[in-house]
């Protein structure tokens, strides 16, 4: 083979390779941070370390999933024999970690991870329907992100209660966010942002209110209030959306270590 084939090929895989990566970024945020945190405050188990490569590998096989099935244009589905085996691959590694998981783990832990599954197949449901960046799709894949974080915390032996108080702490932190991005979208396009800021306004209320009541663990959930708030306030120009997101990403670490303290 020339040096001219191998030069020509080279951005060939390259820029294959990139159009095979998950192109929701934020959706990176909303299953990793949880996914870290768990770990840092279960311990590190085979069934928990199981659950997070089955939960990352899962993840990047969905764009490979798309790809294959020709939901991402003609274009993309030119590198479908590259898609289609890499899809292979990382639903194999999903299948046998998930299955270590299950072997392993306590009856909660096998309890959990069936929720698991079962959420994982709605949310490919909806993205192969092309409805995942729809309002509901969106939510409904935060739900399906974040819940891993539920099995690796019961492989370390946390009480269940305090396991799903942490999901449901970082449903309302994910959903802030969200609702946040969905609104500065809005306001560039000029359309209606009231549904946005009525769920942030609820959604702070909610933390608040369970807070003041019974001292809930949601209260961590502040810096990413407080962001999405300020966002809603004064959304950037359409330009700094990558700047937004970082900055949600800042929130959300800070309320990663907050929970890690407080737990």
């Amino acid at each position: 083979m020339s040096t001219a084939t191998l030069s020509n090929a080279k951005p060939d895989t390259v820029a294959s390779a990139a159009k095979l990566k998950p192109k929701e970024h934020g959706a990176y945020a909303i299953l990793g941070i949880p996914i870290a945190t768990s770990l840092l405050i279960a311990g590190i188990s085979l069934p928990g370390v199981c659950v997070a490569i089955a939960s990352v590998t899962g993840f990047l096989a969905h764009e490979p999933l798309l790809v294959a099935w020709g939901h991402r244009g003609s274009r993309a589905q030119r590198s479908t024999p590259t898609a289609t085996r890499r899809l292979v691959i990382l639903t194999g590694f999903t299948i046998l970690c998930g299955c270590v998981a299950l072997l392993t783990g306590s009856n909660p832990v096998r309890i959990s991870l069936l929720g698991c599954l079962g959420l994982a197949t709605t949310s490919f449901a909806l993205a192969v329907a092309g409805n995942h960046r729809s309002l509901l799709g969106q939510l409904w894949g935060i739900v399906g992100l974040s819940v891993p974080c539920v099995p690796i915390l019961l492989a370390g032996a946390i009480p269940s209660d305090l396991a799903i108080e942490i999901w449901t702490t970082w449903l309302i932190g994910f959903a802030a966010t969200t609702m946040a991005v969905r609104g500065v979208i809005a306001a560039q396009k000029r359309h209606p942002r009231t549904i946005h800021w009525l769920a942030i306004c609820a959604l702070s209320v909610l933390v608040i209110g369970r807070y003041t009541s019974s001292s809930s663990l949601a209260i961590v959930t502040l810096p990413m209030l407080a962001m999405s708030g300020w966002l809603i306030i004064w959304p950037p120009p359409a330009k700094h959306l990558k700047r937004v997101g970082w900055t949600l990403v800042v929130g959300t670490v800070v309320t990663a270590v907050w929970m890690i303290v407080v737990v």
